[in-house]
């Protein structure tokens, strides 16, 4: 939970290996959530935002090529948006540790993504607290993904200076 020096590191190294198994351009793949916040706490888990040109027209060479380094698709239904993660090599397919979400370069989640680590990372008030938003859903919540993503929401919306981050 603590910040880790080696998150950005990590993010290099996967953006590396999606940029050789899949030919997309550097710029089309970035390292946004919690993890690409300077000095915040956050789960390991990398989180990449990965540009395409048509989310609706996802090639399955794509979709292969990430499969390949073990990116694999989730069944979560999400609007203009494919989720893949990548798993502790433990079998059993229940940690993840790098998410993938594809979204169209240049749309709306792709700016909103990059523009709420952008503003995170140019102002410390902000992103201590959405540190402190996240710990106190840890010692309130229950845990489950979905009320997460809810709970963090009217936050997100505000810092992105839209009423619903789900537009498209």
């Amino acid at each position: 939970m603590e910040p880790q020096v080696g998150w950005k590191q990590e993010f290099l190294k996967t953006q590396q290996q999606i940029h050789e198994a899949t030919g997309m351009a550097f710029n089309r793949i970035e390292h946004i959530g919690s993890t690409s916040i300077n000095g915040i706490k956050a789960k390991p888990m990398i989180d990449i935002a990965l540009g395409v040109d048509d989310i609706h027209h996802v090639s399955v060479e794509l979709l292969k090529s990430l499969k390949s380094i073990q990116f694999y698709r989730l069944q979560v239904v999400l609007e203009n948006e494919v989720v893949l993660a990548k798993f502790l090599d433990n079998g059993k397919l229940d940690t993840k540790t790098h998410i993938i979400h594809l979204v169209e370069y240049d749309g709306q989640k792709w700016n909103d993504f990059l523009s709420f680590r952008d503003q995170l990372n140019n102002s410390e008030s902000l992103a201590k607290e959405y540190e402190a938003l996240k710990l106190s859903y840890l010692l309130t919540g229950n845990g489950d993904m979905n009320d997460y993503t809810l709970y963090k929401e009217e936050f997100v919306k505000r810092i992105v200076g839209r009423t619903n981050i789900t537009d498209s």
